[in-house]
């Protein structure tokens, strides 16, 4: 069975300047550079530690947030990271 994480990588319509940043997504401390939209990984059934930011002007992790997930084997979570127009605030995550 397949075991996976899907992640939505969104940000407020207004913010348009952030197409110019390129989101990163931590998986257990590994970085992985991605695009805005949604992106996909294939993971094994394990405990991890989620955190999404992208780097903005003078600051390497901007909107950074995390969230630890539990995949069982077989499972397929989503989530979701939306970052709002304030750019000193944590981005909003969320698990599905």
């Amino acid at each position: 069975m397949n075991t996976s994480l899907e992640i939505d990588l969104g940000f407020f319509p207004l913010a348009f300047f952030l197409f110019a940043c390129t989101p990163v997504i931590e998986i257990n401390g590994k970085k992985h550079e991605r695009s805005w939209g949604k992106c996909k990984f294939e993971l094994d059934a394990a405990r991890y530690d989620v955190k999404i930011y992208f780097p903005y002007i003078f600051m390497s992790e901007c909107g950074a947030n995390t969230v630890t997930i539990n995949l069982e084997t077989g499972d397929q979570k989503k989530i979701s990271y939306y970052m709002w127009p304030w750019m000193f605030s944590k981005g909003s995550i969320s698990v599905k």
